[in-house]
């Protein structure tokens, strides 16, 4: 049978028995894909399309399993914006606000790892989409719009931090989390309260999806009352894993409108329940993927870059003013350095320059230019090896059609010590990709250099002393870091000098909050002033 011969068959089956059959149909879509990537581009593009086309007279909850199979698959924008199409048109009847809410995480998870997928038009849908659905839960909860708890009548030295997901020093979103609140306690002199409001990529409401992800939950936290983090300590609270729960929420809410904080602090965007309480005081957004704004209807951002102009459009579909957007730099907070090894200790060759690319989705990061790329580098210089550490479940697949690079490299999985790791390797290498701004922090902290493309994370946390404009000019770059000893130390100087700034959350963090807060006093003024004026007309 082929694909499209079985489309038409589960085109028949009612919802519950679709949803009873959802592993067995998405084994044989993968199958289907794995088919679909042994052909040459055009006939790949040609099937999806025929794929695609199959669906349009299924029902709305079936195509979006199909049109998400043709989106990951070919990683094309096309793909996206139909999908998006269908879920902003659908009827609530037909794909409820919670699977809609499900859908906007697993598209956004889609399209963080494909780089082709992160464009202002999908941008913009997923702000729409997101903008919707938060209107749809400010309705369940009777809010038209913001009232801010007084300023008179607000605790200006408490804060609220938000976060949709808490794990371990391990998860970068964590460690900035954690870095935020003791900068907020240790030097700006606030209490700081710490909700895991469990929003991340939520259970609740999913439906088929191709290759749907589910969010890691840290059960261990949930009985903690405090979190500790270099000898301060936060009030915690974690949510139960069943969001968005509107019971929950409303606990939630609730406790921002007793305790009154001056104002929340939301790390990474697009968490509904942060931005309800955000109608109560004022919500300032940290982007964790900090070369993108963050999807929040949060009065206030903080981003790593300068808006353009399809930013500002997305910014209007959140409500947000551009001038509440504050231009951050963004740091780092390490997991602290416990061993020293040696090559010898990790398995890595005592005489090569050792490239080092780190990442927790190195499956999907790592494509066959890449790989292609550094045999090439391997092929002109023998004296140089290859390190990937972190997850890279597909690596002796994937290097095994590359002769030098599959004799010269070397997986070290994962490590609970990135630091005494990195500091075995030469050159931070980095693949195209969105993520990595903690990693490439770490190797220049140690000295090390990085090569990047001028996109994603990585890019702007190393800044543009380490861009190369392609893999093709990366190759060469490499090539003269293995070669040219003085250069290599004159990066290497640079390369601290980066770090020195990055983990300076204390004045670059500090002070974009202390200049949001003297914002709030001059509102605070207006309303007063203004109070005044009325009642001497």
């Amino acid at each position: 049978m082929t694909i499209l011969e079985y489309l038409d068959v589960i085109k028949t089956y009612p919802m519950e028995d679709y949803f009873a059959r959802y592993g067995e149909i998405e084994q044989v879509l993968k199958q289907a894909e794995e088919a679909i990537q042994k052909n040459p581009e055009e006939t790949q593009k040609s099937l999806l399309r025929e794929i695609a086309g199959a669906a349009d007279n299924a029902a709305d909850w079936m195509r979006v399993h199909i049109l998400s199979f043709c989106m990951r698959v070919s990683g094309e924008e096309i793909y996206a914006l139909e999908l998006l199409d269908l879920i902003l048109d659908a009827s609530y009847e037909d794909i409820g606000e919670y699977n809609k809410l499900s859908h906007f995480w697993q598209i956004g998870t889609v399209q963080f790892l494909n780089q082709k997928l992160q464009t202002p038009a999908v941008n913009q849908k997923m702000a729409r989409l997101y903008r919707e659905l938060f209107g749809l839960f400010c309705d369940s909860f009777g809010v038209k719009e913001r009232k801010y708890v007084p300023w008179q009548d607000r605790n200006h030295n408490l804060v609220f931090v938000f976060s949709s997901q808490v794990l371990g020093m391990e998860h970068a979103p964590t460690k900035t989390l954690l870095d935020r609140c003791y900068v907020l306690k240790k030097y700006l002199k606030k209490e700081v309260v710490v909700i895991n409001t469990a929003m991340q990529i939520p259970a609740k409401g999913q439906a088929p999806f191709y290759g749907l992800v589910n969010a890691s939950y840290a059960e261990e936290l949930s009985g903690l009352k405090e979190l500790e983090f270099r000898g301060e300590t936060f009030e915690f609270h974690q949510c139960e894993n069943k969001m968005p729960d509107l019971g929950i929420m409303a606990d939630i809410i609730q406790l921002v409108r007793n305790r009154k904080p001056e104002f929340i602090l939301s790390i990474g965007g697009s968490d509904i329940c942060a931005d309800l309480c955000g109608l109560f005081v004022p919500q300032i957004t940290i982007s964790t993927v900090f070369s993108k704004i963050a999807i929040s209807c949060g009065e206030y951002q903080m981003v790593d870059k300068a808006l353009t102009e399809d930013d500002r459009k997305q910014l209007a579909i959140l409500g947000v003013k551009e001038e509440k957007v504050k231009q951050t730099p963004f740091t780092f907070s390490f997991k602290e350095q416990i061993h020293t090894y040696t090559r010898e200790q990790l398995g890595l060759w005592q005489d090569k320059f050792i490239l080092l690319l780190v990442g927790w989705r190195l499956d999907q990061e790592i494509d066959d230019s890449l790989l292609q790329m550094l045999e090439e580098v391997l092929e002109e210089n023998t004296g140089i090896a290859v390190t990937f550490m972190g997850l890279f479940a597909t690596y002796e697949n994937r290097v095994n059609g590359y002769e030098r690079l599959h004799q010269n490299s070397i997986n070290l999985g994962k490590q609970m010590d990135a630091l005494a790791v990195t500091e075995c390797c030469d050159l931070y290498v980095n693949p195209k990709r969105s993520g990595g701004g903690s990693s490439v922090s770490e190797a220049l902290y140690q000295g090390i250099p990085a090569v990047t493309l001028p996109v994603g994370d990585v890019s702007v946390a190393a800044g543009a002393d380490f861009w190369v404009s392609d893999y093709s000019a990366m190759k060469q770059l490499i090539l003269r870091y293995a070669t040219e000893k003085e250069f290599y130390d004159r990066m290497a100087v640079l390369a601290r000098k980066r770090a020195e700034e990055l983990i300076d959350s204390k004045t670059l963090f500090g002070k974009s909050i202390c200049e949001i807060e003297k914002e709030l006093k001059k509102e605070k003024g207006h309303i007063i002033a203004a109070a005044k004026q009325k009642e001497n007309e």
